[in-house]
C-alpha cells in the first residue's frame, strides 16, 4: 500500500507539469548538472593478490580490488534540430581501492582512493521532442584521465528528459563507458540523475 501511494504521488507530480509546452531545441544551448553512481567491469576491477617475503616479518600477502563509486558531471548542449544535439561534458568518477593484508599471523584492512576525470563529446538523439517526456540515446567519446595516465575511450547510453518548464528539464539515464587502457580492460556503467536548463527556448 505504501509503494502504491508513492507511485500515485510521483504520477501526480509529473502530471501537474503536463501543461508545459514542448520546446524547439534548434539553435539553443543548455547547461546541466548531474550526479550518480557507477559500477566497474573488466580487468581493472577484478580482485587480485600480491605476496612476498620480508626478512624479520616472514611471508605476507595482500588482496586488492578497485571500485568506482560516486560520479559528478556537467554538460553543455547545442541543438542542431528538434531531434539531434551535440553535447560536451566533464565527468568525474570517484573510486576506492579496497585491500586486505596478512603479515605472518597478523591481518588487517587498508584503503586508498583514485579517480577518473573525462572530457567527452557526444551526439544526443531525442526520440519524441514534441512531448513533455522525451526519451533519448547518446553516444560519443573523449579522453579519460586518472592519477597515473590518460587514455581515449567511448561511451553510449540513454535516458529520459522530463520538462517541468519550457526551459527546465529533469534528466535521468545511464551511460556505459569503455576506456582503451593499454594493459587493462576498463569499463564502467554510470546511473545518473540531474537537471538541464535551456537558453533561448522558442
Amino acid at each position: 500500500m505504501k509503494k502504491l501511494t508513492i507511485l500515485v504521488g510521483v504520477l501526480f507530480v509529473l502530471g501537474s507539469f503536463g501543461s508545459a509546452a514542448a520546446i524547439d531545441r534548434t539553435g539553443t544551448f543548455s547547461v546541466g548538472g548531474h550526479c550518480g553512481y557507477s559500477f566497474g567491469f573488466g580487468d581493472t576491477f577484478e580482485k587480485y593478490e600480491i605476496s612476498g617475503y620480508e626478512l624479520g616479518l616472514g611471508s605476507w600477502s595482500a588482496n586488492y580490488q578497485n571500485k568506482v563509486t560516486y560520479s559528478f558531471w556537467g554538460n553543455v548542449k547545442y541543438g542542431l534540430n528538434p531531434n539531434w544535439a551535440l553535447m560536451a561534458s566533464i565527468d568525474y568518477q570517484a573510486g576506492d581501492v579496497e585491500a586486505s593484508a596478512n603479515i605472518g599471523s597478523l591481518g588487517g584492512s587498508i584503503g586508498d582512493s583514485y579517480h577518473w576525470t573525462s572530457a567527452l563529446a557526444n551526439v544526443v538523439v531525442t526520440l519524441s521532442p514534441e512531448k513533455h517526456t522525451c526519451p533519448y540515446f547518446t553516444f560519443g567519446g573523449g579522453m579519460y584521465f586518472n592519477d597515473d595516465y590518460s587514455e581515449p575511450g567511448i561511451n553510449l547510453g540513454g535516458g529520459i528528459e522530463h520538462f517541468v518548464q519550457d526551459n527546465l528539464a529533469l534528466d535521468m539515464g545511464t551511460r556505459y563507458h569503455m576506456i582503451f587502457t593499454e594493459s587493462n580492460n576498463t569499463n564502467y556503467l554510470n546511473i545518473y540523475g540531474g537537471i538541464n536548463y535551456y537558453f533561448g527556448v522558442k
